[in-house]
């Protein structure tokens, strides 16, 4: 017979057991709601733009708008070690230098740039380069590619690279001067792999089939920053539908700007003490950005710095350290819009034509002489001129002395091809000032709506997807543009085999459900959340006017060489039409919710109970021995 003290010794070691075996695996196991990787994007790093090629003459009244403490050669590393020092303690990570590529010869922003490297990497501060595509030292585009081979394999291998994600990230500036095609070419050349992430400047989400991401330089132009931000973040995020891969967005924040001394097109925006660069910054913060960017840390011309000057003081360099502190820890606000909207002389005549590329003066630039490089980046290319939403659909702009298709393509994010056939133009036509053009369309004139990424892609109010033709259209490219075959395309179309296509012509490419509502009556025109297309052509807010009479009708001739229509698949026009009206800012998905503390109680709750019930049998079974 065993004896009582065994018997609670053997229920002792079966409790110890059975909890072993039930308890500890929960309780110290694997849980879902422990991520295994890092999320994508999301790092909270704040940056400033940063200039490097100043002198001392580069300042003074008539040169520039403010006028630093104390007026410096950007060649000096005394220099560069100061600022670098007063941006880490503002709470800033990193700077994006204005890059002019690997000559070193009358080019200091390459030789600054390595100084800052070796300084940044003693800090643990970061450094990347905004790639100026209009350098002058870029005759072509194999000057392009062979400079940023050359970034890739030198600067972005130094340790005190920016990296996210475990790449070098490259920013470009004037990426607009190309075509998105031209990008492509260029990236398949440089980095096919995708080994390193590209950020374009600009809104139009074109770029995003070359680019890994998008930020706005200037934001000085927007009466509603933080709107602004929301709306690029989500159409930067819903490309990702299109293109494929991970968009970043990078939002951007901004002091100030006064860049009338160079002769800028976008009016100045007063800093309201502060007021606006609380709006830019809270905004961006909001739009759930991958990285945050300032606009600048030291472009003076353009009068958007925050460095230390004459008229602040280290105002804005403490402004920045509160506000970067509030970003990382998830506390900032988003303030209500400036009061103080951007000062526009409406009986002004503004100028739309870009700038030529920066020159510079031949010789050599030995330290601590001035530097023979003083250019400032060319002026952001924001709307000059509010377009105005007609009751019909056009958005209509009035045409500014100095404007000219190519400037207006790249100012409204649309097509040299599309502002053709918009106003029955050709590549040849002038405009003249005060002449209406047509340069986009919330509803077509026949009750359709654009296809967000395909130009010549209409949705009838039924559900048709129609391909309007143009010249050089053939029906094996309509096919290759929407991801079908030619049968596909026969059999969609009803057209037969061989059919002979005409301007303006068409051809049905597809189909779409009528829009669904979700949640609340489907009788309520205001219940729920409709399904709708996105808008091809964004503007800033616009207001309903009269419709002039004496504009035409559009037709579609735009000419569309094969080579430059880019092949897109079915699921990227799915993905298209699956875009809400209204953009919001973009979140990081949660997939997973993983296990819930409700549901780990009830777990524990049962193991208790096994455990009793097993103790209750240990103790029976010793009891009949």
């Amino acid at each position: 017979m065993i004896s009582q003290t065994t018997k609670t010794t053997l229920v002792t070691k079966a409790w110890l057991i059975l909890f072993c075996i039930v308890l500890l695996p929960l309780l110290f196991g694997p849980s879902d709601d422990i991520p295994e990787t890092a999320a994508q994007g999301q790092t909270r790093l704040v940056l400033a733009f940063y200039y490097a090629w100043y002198s001392p003459s580069s300042f003074g009244p008539g040169l520039t708008p403010f006028q630093p403490v104390s007026p410096y050669f950007s060649t000096d590393t005394g220099t560069i070690q100061r600022q670098v020092n007063e941006a880490q303690s503002a709470g800033i990570d990193g700077f994006v230098q204005s890059w002019y590529g690997p000559e070193t010869v009358n080019n200091q922003t390459e030789t600054n740039f390595q100084a800052l490297l070796n300084i940044a990497s003693a800090t643990g501060f970061k450094a990347a380069v905004d790639f100026e595509t209009a350098s002058p030292f870029f005759a072509s585009n194999d000057d392009r590619i062979n400079a940023l081979r050359t970034l890739l394999s030198t600067h972005a291998n130094h340790p005190a690279y920016l990296r996210v994600d475990g790449k070098p990230v490259v920013f470009f500036w004037a990426n607009w001067i190309l075509s998105p095609a031209e990008w492509v070419t260029i990236r398949n050349a440089v980095d096919p792999d995708r080994n390193s992430i590209w950020i374009a400047e600009g809104g139009d989400t074109t770029y995003l089939d070359a680019f890994d991401g998008l930020h706005l330089y200037n934001v000085a132009w927007s009466g509603n920053p933080a709107g602004t931000a929301a709306t690029w973040a989500a159409n930067t995020r819903a490309a990702a539908a299109t293109y494929g891969g991970y968009k970043y967005w990078v939002g951007t924040a901004m002091p100030g700007w006064d860049a009338s001394l160079v002769g800028s097109s976008t009016a100045p925006r007063d800093r309201a003490n502060g007021d606006f660069y609380r709006s830019t910054f809270g905004g961006a913060a909001a739009s759930s950005p991958d990285m945050l960017i300032i606009t600048s840390y030291n472009e003076w011309k353009e009068g958007s710095q925050l460095e230390p000057s004459v008229e602040y003081g280290n105002f804005y360099l403490q402004l920045t350290a509160e506000l970067s502190a509030a970003y990382k820890n998830g506390s900032i606000a988003v303030p209500p819009p400036p009061t103080a909207l951007p000062t526009v002389d409406p009986n002004a005549t503004p100028t739309a034509t870009l700038p030529p590329a920066a020159t510079f003066t031949p010789g050599p630039s030995p330290t601590p002489l001035p530097p023979t490089l003083t250019p400032s980046p060319l002026p952001s290319p924001t709307p000059l001129a509010s377009p105005t939403a007609q009751p019909d659909g056009r958005i209509l702009y009035t045409v500014q002395a100095g404007d000219t298709l190519i400037t207006l393509a790249d100012q409204f994010d649309v097509s040299l091809e599309d502002l053709y056939a918009w106003n029955n133009l050709l590549p040849n036509s002038l405009l003249s000032v005060g002449q209406t053009l047509i340069i986009g369309y919330t509803i077509l004139p026949d009750g359709s709506t654009p296809l967000a990424g395909f130009p010549d892609a209409r949705v009838k109010p039924d559900g048709t997807i129609v391909h309007v033709v143009g010249n050089g259209d053939t029906l094996l490219l309509i096919a290759s543009i929407y991801g079908l075959t030619l049968d596909e395309l026969y059999e969609i179309s009803g057209l037969a085999e061989g059919a002979l296509l005409q301007l303006g012509q068409e051809v049905v490419v597809g189909s779409r459900p009528r829009p669904t509502t979700i949640g609340g009556s489907s009788e309520d025109p205001e219940a729920g959340l409709r399904v709708a297309e996105e808008v091809v052509v964004a503007t800033p807010e616009v207001t309903a006017t009269a419709v002039p009479t004496n504009t035409p009708a559009p037709t579609n001739t735009a000419i569309i060489p094969p080579t430059a229509v880019p092949t897109q698949t079915t699921a990227a026009i799915e993905s298209a039409l699956e875009a809400t009206v209204e953009p919001t800012p973009l979140a990081v998905a949660q997939t997973d919710a993983g296990m819930q503390p409700s549901s780990l109680l009830w777990l524990l709750i049962g193991a208790v109970a096994v455990l009793l019930i097993a103790s209750v049998l240990l103790i029976l079974v010793v009891r009949r021995r």
